[in-house]
């Protein structure tokens, strides 16, 4: 069966795609798109990217003319969608929001214009995130909140992950410009914390679902989708990456120290004041500080001491990890004027990290030292610290072949070749790549995904970033095959 490309705008925002000029199919010159990560074993994701170019000879695409049909909706923050039917199946192979118009200039040149769109990551990197302490969590009940941090979160699916004691209390940026605020999170870093803590993966699918796998998820022995002799158009082949090969293992872990007094100050005004207008709400978010000047987190808080240098108002606290959400009402007549405020609590600092080392030495003796160092603010124990070092040891200080990237080439509407899997297989299904030239053969997850539609949709291009499977897969409690009495368990 013939393989139909439908490539829309939801111009309206009305998430149906159905608008007199929402299919823009008939105008695609090019579209090249890209989700996943590019690179073996990283936590999270690089932000899903789409280049979409169009004819705009009547200039529908140029925000700018007011007498196209699109006048006002051709602008940012539009949703586009890409999807495939191949007479049996529809496949969505990538959702996000248009970032960028560029239409040409000069009325004798090209007449196209060229969008550019990102996925869902884009929105976690631009807010910080002002999460509340969260107390023996497991790493997907905190990407959960995270989420939940930005309007109108995505649709999730969230594998059950580690619990972690504390999390959150320190998420703080330090250094940077003086002309930017240096002791901010945003909530892509803190979800890059919890997945790096877990050793576990964070990335959005194709139909933007965000999704988070545990340490576990990619050492299950999958079935293998498809196998490539010699069949590839393309590949990047390297032995003992510099940036895969790690003898040498060094986890940085962050233990608390939680002050027993309930008391201590963890903000207070001081050299100004605060002032609610008659009948007005007044919102302000404090962060909190040591004696020093050094963010930390907090808990148990209270607000104290308020007083007032004329009028009055009501206050309260919404207590966070590392800050609170103070909010004054005033319900009087004149301005209410706050000129004393203490936030108290107990204080949770991280001064003293610890580092756990784990190293392989025939390999540094045989292929010199290769050192991976890795800093896990969610990490507060250092055996968890320990068993996380020698786990990574243990996958990568052995040097050995890898294919880092595989391309393939297929009539992107007649199909032929391996068009089936460019369109089928996606993130997580895995493949058998065997290469004559480098005598080369081995098996792989893909762990992130880029095509490019082209010539009229004709030629179908995608390249898969692949990361090696494991030598030996685990033994896995109650897992129906890793744990078979009998055949993979023995009583003990």
């Amino acid at each position: 069966m013939a393989t139909t490309w439908t490539i829309a705008v939801d111009w309206d925002k009305n998430g149906n795609y159905s608008g007199t000029y929402d299919d823009v199919t008939g105008r695609v010159i090019s579209a090249s798109w890209f989700l996943g990560m590019r690179q073996a074993y990283q936590d999270v994701a690089d932000n899903s990217v789409l280049s979409l170019v169009l004819r705009n000879d009547d200039r529908r695409y140029s925000p700018e003319y007011t007498s196209s049909p699109l006048t006002t909706k051709v602008t940012l923050n539009r949703p586009v969608r890409i999807q495939s039917n191949d007479g049996t199946t529809t496949r969505t192979h990538w959702t996000g929001w248009i970032e960028s118009i560029q239409p040409s200039v000069n009325l004798n040149g090209q007449r196209i214009v060229t969008l550019i769109a990102a996925g869902t990551m884009q929105f976690y990197t631009a807010a910080e995130t002002k999460l509340g302490l969260q107390v023996n969590q497991r790493a997907d009940q905190i990407i959960a909140a995270l989420l939940a941090e930005i309007p109108s979160p995505p649709a999730s699916s969230l594998e059950v992950g580690m619990t972690l004691p504390l999390a959150a209390d320190n998420w703080v940026k330090q250094g940077g410009y003086t002309d930017s605020e240096r002791d901010t999170f945003d909530v892509y870093h803190a979800i890059a914390d919890i997945a790096g803590a877990e050793r576990g993966r964070f990335f959005f699918d194709r139909s933007g679902t965000a999704t988070f796998w545990n340490r576990a998820h990619l050492l299950y022995d999958q079935p293998i989708d498809v196998t490539l002799n010699d069949a590839m158009m393309d590949l990047s082949y390297t032995y003992a990456g510099i940036d895969r090969c790690k003898n040498e293992v060094i986890i940085v872990c962050h233990p608390r120290n939680i002050s027993a007094s309930t008391t201590e100050v963890l903000w207070q005004l001081v050299g100004a004041v605060i002032t609610i207008a008659p009948g007005q709400t007044r919102k302000l978010y404090v962060k909190y500080q040591d004696d020093s000047g050094n963010r930390i987190g907090g808990q148990t808080v209270t607000l104290t001491g308020v007083t007032f240098a004329q009028g009055t108002a009501s206050s309260s606290i919404a207590p966070k990890a590392n800050g609170a959400e103070l909010t004054f009402i005033n319900s009087g007549s004149v301005d209410a004027i706050v000129n004393a405020a203490i936030v108290r609590g107990q204080k949770i600092t991280t001064f003293d990290i610890m580092e756990a080392t784990s190293k392989d030495q025939p390999s540094i003796d045989n292929y010199g030292r290769r050192t991976l160092k890795l800093n896990l603010p969610a990490l507060t124990n250092v055996s968890n610290a320990q068993d996380i070092a020698d786990f990574e040891r243990n996958r990568r200080s052995t040097p050995r072949g890898e294919i880092t990237s595989i391309t393939l080439r297929s009539h992107g509407k007649q199909g032929g070749g391996y068009h089936a899997e460019q369109l089928g297989l996606t993130i997580g299904d895995r493949i058998s790549v065997q290469e004559t030239q480098t005598a080369h053969n081995g098996s792989y997850y893909i762990i992130g995904e880029a095509h490019s539609l082209t010539k009229g949709a004709t030629v179908l291009e995608t390249t898969w970033y692949l990361e090696r499977t494991p030598d030996v897969y685990p033994w896995v409690l109650g897992h129906d095959v890793y744990s078979r009495l009998g055949v993979t368990t023995k009583l003990g």
